[in-house]
């Protein structure tokens, strides 16, 4: 695929380029290229930042591979809960494959030269989740581009127990999706899908791995809902037997049809209120539901009717369970069970983070790399 380097016709690059350390003309060799939230207000910017240094316990990667998350683009648009949750200046990004290039003290492994992909959440360790071996929602949970410095550089370090090697047989791009095909994993692990009906509202990057992941776990009919025809199109090509194209209202009627008969599973991936409505009203009696997806405003279920009285088990998906999705992610990636690349749509360069962004925003693509220069 092309790189793109613009996003539609007319379309210009606003990204600033800043130099947070001293140097001389050019780039510091001293430092590292990245994307900075410099300050808290809306946009990106391109900035030389301190080369780190692995503290103990810790890694130095040289970035391979990064991809844009939704979450991204709420950093860039500075939405309420990026300006809750983020203290600028601060690197963002966090999917990411890196190779190994320095350890810190106590670090022993993976060895230099090891081609690694990055769990983004670093957690404490001694907190009750931790603990019970619930890793995935520590409550001191930081995560990598937002609580601290993150992957959109040319290198960064990271906690040692939060890299997984996948070596050379795995390509950086897809290394670096790895980390968000791991939520779309754990979201279709709370049931049995074999020979079971599953429907998929919200078909972006994790929405799709997510249908790829019911077919491969034997899904007799998996169906996929969305508003966006690009995103539909991604749907099919990752295996939906059906897709229903989304509107403001409830597409109930329409999605039983494309069902065929009684909805076991639905994996909420939208956010979408209207979509977490129908996914309780849609399943059957003693079905589930897996909720990814986190809406801008309150969701509206009728608790009583549609879920307390028909026995619906729902399951919030944080992140990946550790290391229990990354054995999986891995041996699907690995064995070619699962063809991530199709998901992989656009690819761009560290400095073009701006058409990246907002191809992000038009919705219509799949999964968009970022490379370092």
């Amino acid at each position: 695929m092309p790189r793109c380097a613009a996003v539609s016709p007319g379309a210009t690059d606003t990204t600033q380029t800043v130099r947070l350390t001293s140097g001389t003309a050019g780039h510091n060799h001293g430092a590292v290229l990245a994307v900075l939230k410099p300050a808290p207000a809306p946009g990106f910017v391109i900035g030389d930042v301190p080369m780190p240094t692995p503290a103990a316990g810790q890694i130095l990667l040289r970035v391979a591979a990064t991809s844009v998350c939704g979450t991204d683009v709420h950093l860039y648009d500075w939405n309420p809960w990026a300006a809750a949750r983020v203290h600028p200046p601060r690197v963002v990004g966090h999917e990411v494959c890196g190779e190994v290039v320095a350890w810190g003290d106590g670090v022993q492994g993976p060895p230099i030269g090891t081609r690694v992909a990055v769990e983004s959440h670093i957690v404490c360790g001694h907190c009750d989740e931790c603990r019970r071996g619930d890793f995935h929602v520590c409550e001191n949970t930081r995560i990598l581009g937002v609580d601290v410095d993150g992957a959109f550089a040319t290198h960064l370090v990271v906690p040692a127990a939060n890299v997984w090697p996948v070596g050379d047989a795995v390509s950086p791009d897809v290394a670096a999706a790895m980390e968000p095909f791991g939520n779309a994993v754990h979201a279709c692990s709370y049931g049995e899908l074999g020979g079971r009906t599953v429907v998929v509202f919200g078909c972006g990057p994790i929405g799709c791995a997510a249908i790829a992941v019911a077919r491969v776990q034997g899904a007799a009919r998996v169906v996929g809902v969305d508003r966006n025809a690009y995103r539909l199109d991604l749907a099919e090509r990752m295996g939906a037997h059906a897709i229903v194209r989304a509107t403001d209202d409830a597409v109930d009627e329409a999605v039983r049809r494309a069902a065929g008969g009684a909805i076991d599973c639905v994996l909420e991936m939208s956010g979408s209120p209207v979509a977490v409505a129908s996914a309780t009203r849609l399943v059957r009696p003693g079905g589930w539901i897996s909720l990814l997806g986190i809406g801008d405003g309150p969701d509206v279920v009728d608790l009583s009717s549609d879920v307390v009285m028909k026995g619906l088990s729902l399951y919030g998906i944080a992140g990946r369970r550790i290391p229990a999705t990354w054995e999986q992610v891995t041996s699907y990636v690995r064995d070619g069970v699962i063809d991530v690349r199709t998901l992989i749509t656009h690819r761009f360069a560290m400095h073009e983070i701006d058409g990246a962004v907002e191809l992000m925003k038009s919705g219509q693509c799949g999964k968009v790399t970022l490379t370092p220069e």
